[in-house]
């Protein structure tokens, strides 16, 4: 003890030395060995790491009238829902399963309703609730992507933004893609084909094949049923990231579209 004590800065007595430590709260009897400080050293460079990482993810998300979006489990008001009982197992499911990809487990969840109801709020949420397990999240809504897809043709500086963007939505540990089926319009017209193209990729880098599971966990929050969004996309594509498991399947059925719940 006495080496390190004399180590703490030249000029200190080591009665002031005590009394500095006192007064800070630091126990001169217990203090951290070598191997400790590295490895304090160690996570500290890896949370950083991560915290660089996971705000790059969310640089390349994109918002509805780029109006960055926030919500969390705690702002889920049940209360706002004429059917609160039903508004409180929505929020519970979308709870436990955010917990269980926070815990490691890789799989595709839909929250499927009408417009207004929350499922944006929760998918949110969820990606609130695995920022803070440390995975990385990417929140892309359909339609400003499919803007950007259109607009290309007018800027070219836009492809290589695109590129980036595909880069970003291959690689998130969770992918929400938001009012997924807009694009298509009311009558579930076939989407642009380059949306198609891009989409496909996407998706299929985000299966592990050798397993035939999911890679991480795309997360769509959409109007449409599974066969409408078939009529606008690859069938194929649809099965991918639309999951067939119930318990992954959040249905806001009879829920009224309330803004802000």
């Amino acid at each position: 003890m006495t080496g390190q004590m004399m180590n703490v800065g030249a000029g200190f007595s080591q009665a002031q030395i005590r009394t500095l430590a006192k007064a800070k709260g630091i126990d001169l009897n217990h203090l951290p060995s070598k191997e400790e400080l590295d490895r304090r050293t160690i996570d500290m460079a890896k949370q950083k790491l991560i915290k660089q990482k996971q705000h790059w993810f969310k640089h390349e998300s994109l918002y509805s009238g780029n109006i960055k979006l926030e919500f969390t489990f705690a702002d889920w008001k049940p209360e706002l829902q004429e059917d609160t009982d039903q508004a409180k197992v929505i929020g519970n499911r979308a709870f436990k399963l955010a917990k269980q990809l926070s815990n490691g487990d890789e799989f595709n969840v839909v929250l499927l309703g009408t417009p207004g109801v929350g499922k944006t709020s929760l998918a949110l949420a969820i990606l609130d609730q695995l920022s803070q397990a440390s995975k990385t999240t990417m929140f892309v809504s359909t339609a400003e992507l499919l803007k950007l897809i259109n607009d290309k043709y007018e800027d070219k500086s836009l492809i290589s933004k695109i590129a980036e963007i595909k880069r970003a939505m291959t690689d998130a540990d969770a992918l929400v893609l938001d009012d997924f089926g807009t694009e298509g319009g009311l009558k579930f017209n076939p989407v642009h084909k380059d949306m198609q193209e891009l989409m496909y990729q996407v998706s299929n880098a985000r299966v592990d094949f050798k397993n035939n599971r999911a890679k991480g966990s795309t997360i769509i929050t959409t109007n449409n049923t599974k066969s409408q969004l078939k009529l606008m996309y690859e069938p194929k594509f649809i099965d991918r990231v639309f999951p067939d498991n119930p318990d992954h399947q959040l249905i806001f059925s009879d829920m009224k579209g309330v803004r802000n719940v």
